[in-house]
């Protein structure tokens, strides 16, 4: 899951920027003058493989630095890890990896008048089947590409990216075009692309990547500040190749 959290990190970074909150330093004994963010990332098919990152705002979106201040999630403390973008102002993020779950997260925070506080809870994502997911390893230019699925439980959202070579490409220069499409989901189902659209005047198609994501959003303390949110997510990521350069040399 390592390259789930460090992405996450500089996201997390970029967004904190060099604004550091007073509550670094000193005491935080209020739990309602601090914003948790927190974050859970799930293998869908295997819910103990997983990471979760945490930071902390204050009310003006500012970063709560403050190494006295602990977490807590099913009893395990959390790591902290300072991580500095270009010239920004050292930040801290609490993570972990790898968290036994059974029916729930759930986080506590220790402030430094050591007293410990609910931070907040999310049930795991059930566990899904990627073989469940039916469709071909290499994509025919002659036929319509049909894929189908079932018994996917939590996952809502089908995320499409279709790589289009230009037709303008050479040996010596390769360009691409990309077209991407967001669609609501169930369970069960399946979804159609029309031969029709692999080829066009500009372009032909190399390949589709699909993205079946499932998300969804927990309870969080009612004393932190309104911004508080807790979110678990996974996807299963699956991929349609097309020979397109077999296709043009035609």
């Amino acid at each position: 899951m390592k390259s789930l959290i460090f992405p996450a990190l500089l996201v997390l970074m970029i967004m904190a920027g060099s604004c550091k909150s007073p509550l670094s330093d000193g005491k935080v004994e209020d739990l309602s003058a601090i914003c948790a963010k927190i974050n859970v990332q799930q293998n869908l098919s295997d819910r103990k493989d997983n990471s979760v990152t945490v930071s902390l705002y204050d009310d003006d979106d500012y970063t709560i630095d403050n190494k006295n201040i602990i977490i807590k999630v099913n009893g395990m403390v959390l790591d902290t890890v300072g991580t500095r973008i270009m010239y920004y102002t050292k930040s801290i993020i609490y993570f972990k990896e790898d968290v036994p779950v059974n029916n729930e997260y759930k986080f506590e925070i220790i402030l430094t008048d050591k007293k410990t506080h609910v931070l907040g809870s999310i049930k795991p994502i059930e566990e899904s089947n990627e073989n469940t997911i039916s469709l071909p390893e290499k994509g025919n230019f002659d036929q319509d590409l049909l894929i189908s699925w079932h018994k996917l439980k939590e996952i809502n959202e089908l995320s499409i990216s279709k790589s289009m070579l230009l037709k303008t490409s050479n040996k010596l220069e390769t360009n691409y075009a990309y077209e991407s499409t967001i669609v609501k989901i169930g369970a069960e189902g399946n979804y159609s692309f029309p031969k029709s659209s692999f080829i066009n005047s500009k372009a032909i198609l190399n390949g589709i990547e699909m993205k079946f994501t499932a998300q969804k959003y927990g309870k969080m303390n009612k004393q932190l500040l309104p911004k508080s949110e807790i979110k678990i997510s996974g996807h299963i990521d699956k991929y349609v190749d097309f020979d397109e350069e077999k296709k043009m040399a035609k």
